[in-house]
């Protein structure tokens, strides 16, 4: 199976990226369903810039997100000194490893960029306990949970087992991390807003911190604009401090900061505004 994901990637990252452009460049002039719901979406969140600006955003987003792509796709394939060296830089470390860890602590991500390298990256640090949506394949869906759980983290699906064993690992004192910015399940969230539109938002993190007084750090995978290298940042302390509860809508503003930090970055083609609190079924049609 890594064969596969290697023939699938056969390049290095800065080579790999030149494919992507390619790649992206015919998105565009088919206008595809990943150009589609990435502009709709970036309409929605920066509808206070200009349309061209909005435009270029929507260019500069899709094909980052192809690049993320052929990320999940290298780090599938490739040895674990291959991977580390493709992080360059990790800001704000310090908050990892000088948090206070009597109570666990829990990890916010959101979908910037390869969501399997950022977890590679983490789980090569320390133990991690988290949740994942399955993918249908089955095949691939042990491969992919196999690889994510290597040097002893455990992944588990996204559904009551999986929520329990998170809270598991926090009451024994481990790290736990989910990427909290999609469309959770029926009876799994609440409406939130998010970038001006109340959607449908987990409720998972708040519900950890609030049970067990685990503190919560962002972590988020970015690519600096100058060299096309990717970095780690961790947020800073003021996501968890107790003046007011943690609760949705702080963890959506958190998810907003990591994104403006920069937007090109963020996997805009999901469809995160599809359950909003006032129906709208025709905005992605």
């Amino acid at each position: 199976m890594r064969l596969f994901f290697y023939l699938l990637s056969p390049f290095g990252l800065r080579f790999g990226y030149a494919f992507c452009d390619l790649v992206t460049s015919i998105l565009f002039v088919l206008n595809t369903e990943i150009v589609k719901i990435s502009r709709i979406n970036i309409n929605i969140a920066y509808s206070s810039i200009n349309q061209k600006d909005r435009e270029s955003l929507v260019k500069r987003s899709v094909k980052q997100s192809i690049r993320s792509y052929y990320e999940t796709l290298f780090c599938l394939s490739r040895n674990q000194t291959k991977l580390n060296k493709s992080i360059f830089k990790v800001e704000n470390r310090f908050l990892f490893t000088q948090t206070n860890r009597d109570f666990g602590l829990i990890l916010l991500s959101n979908h910037n960029r390869s969501v399997d390298l950022l977890l590679n990256q983490l789980t090569n640090q320390e133990d991690v306990t988290a949740i994942f949506k399955p993918i249908k394949i089955k095949v691939f869906n042990e491969f992919i949970r196999k690889n994510r759980q290597k040097s002893g983290s455990n992944v588990f699906e996204t559904n009551f087992t999986g929520v329990k064993e998170l809270f598991a690992a926090l009451k024994k004192g481990e790290t736990v991390a989910m990427a909290a910015d999609q469309v959770p399940a029926k009876n799994m969230g609440v409406y939130e807003i998010f970038f001006g539109r109340k959607v449908y938002t987990t409720n998972l993190i708040p519900s950890l911190h609030s049970k067990t007084k685990a503190p919560i750090v962002s972590v988020a995978l970015h690519s600096d604009n100058f060299t096309n290298r990717l970095y780690i940042r961790y947020g800073s302390k003021n996501t968890y401090e107790e003046e007011s509860p943690y609760s949705a809508k702080a963890m959506n503003k958190e998810i907003e900061n990591i994104i403006n930090i920069n937007p090109e970055d963020y996997n805009w083609e999901y469809k995160r505004f599809k359950k909003q609190e006032v129906e709208d079924k025709t905005i992605y049609k």
